[in-house]
């Protein structure tokens, strides 16, 4: 989710999944604000679904073009179509669990497919799951990675086996010239519509959405990439990730950061992107 590392203060460092989990979960991510000032960092838009314990002082996250908004101690944030915002005041630390295509909705029983329904306390989804109860065993840890040994030990008893009609959809080998829904619907002999239902139910995006943030994720890549050399071939960015001209690549970065590539660029230091 960040870059890991210590900075006058404020600490971040990623945290990796062990063996068994490497199909559910991303690896996790930690921060923590030992400073006099809040840190306010960006999130780029993964199209994970995310769940953040907030320990110490309370946590601030900013949602594109929505208000300030808080969390107590636990919330669900996802999926991220549009970059995140977060807050971490003086005393603050969050430890943060990312799902992997269709975990969250193997945990909870439901993908969460309207953005409307980005911020939800976890309890809300599944109250049997007492998330409440799990954030005051996890704050009393004093190593982040016990923390995450108990939220997987946690984890291990909800997390149901993924479905047939996901494993379609999730390890489809589709060629970037043909449409994945018109494709794996035609091999399992199915309606392309109910191929776009399964999309929603088990990851909360459709296949278009995917294709385009991918492009967008793959150009992401390629520009820090080049960041190290100090030179950024722009034509370069264009023609290996599909964009059209120039524009294209703009407008991308507009629609899920609402910045330009070169804003982008000039915030390196404030942008965090989770790890794959």
């Amino acid at each position: 989710m960040g870059k890991p590392g210590t900075h006058q203060g404020y600490s971040s460092k990623s945290i990796p999944v062990p063996p068994g989990w490497e199909a559910a979960f991303s690896p996790f991510y930690y921060a923590a604000n030992r400073q006099q000032k809040t840190v306010i960092k960006r999130l780029l838009p993964t199209f994970q679904t995310i769940l953040v314990f907030s320990f110490g002082h309370t946590t601030y996250i900013h949602p594109a073009g929505a208000q300030l908004l808080t969390i107590e101690n636990s919330m669900v944030i996802g999926p991220l179509k549009k970059t995140l915002e977060y807050h971490l005041p003086p005393g603050s630390e969050i430890l943060v669990a990312n799902f992997k295509a269709d975990a969250f909705y193997r945990f909870f029983g439901k993908a969460l497919k309207p953005y409307r329904e980005l911020l939800l306390h976890p309890d809300e989804l599944t109250p049997a799951h007492c998330f409440a109860t799990l954030w005051q065993e996890l704050k009393t840890l004093p190593v982040v990675e016990q923390r995450v040994a108990k939220l997987l030990d946690f984890a291990g008893t909800y997390l149901r086996e993924r479905e047939i009609a996901a494993e379609y959809i999730i390890n489809s080998k589709v060629p970037e010239s043909l449409n994945p829904v018109k494709l794996i619907a035609h091999q399992n002999q199915q309606s392309a519509r109910t191929i776009q239902l399964q999309y929603q139910k088990y990851l909360g995006y459709s296949a278009k959405e995917i294709n385009r943030h991918q492009r967008f994720e793959k150009a992401v890549t390629l520009i820090q990439q080049q960041i190290t050399t100090n030179t950024i071939d722009w034509f370069e960015v264009i023609h290996q990730c599909g964009y059209y001209d120039q524009s294209h690549l703009i407008h991308d970065f507009n629609f899920y950061m609402g910045i330009s590539p070169v804003q982008f660029l000039k915030l390196q230091e404030d942008i965090c992107i989770a790890a794959g």
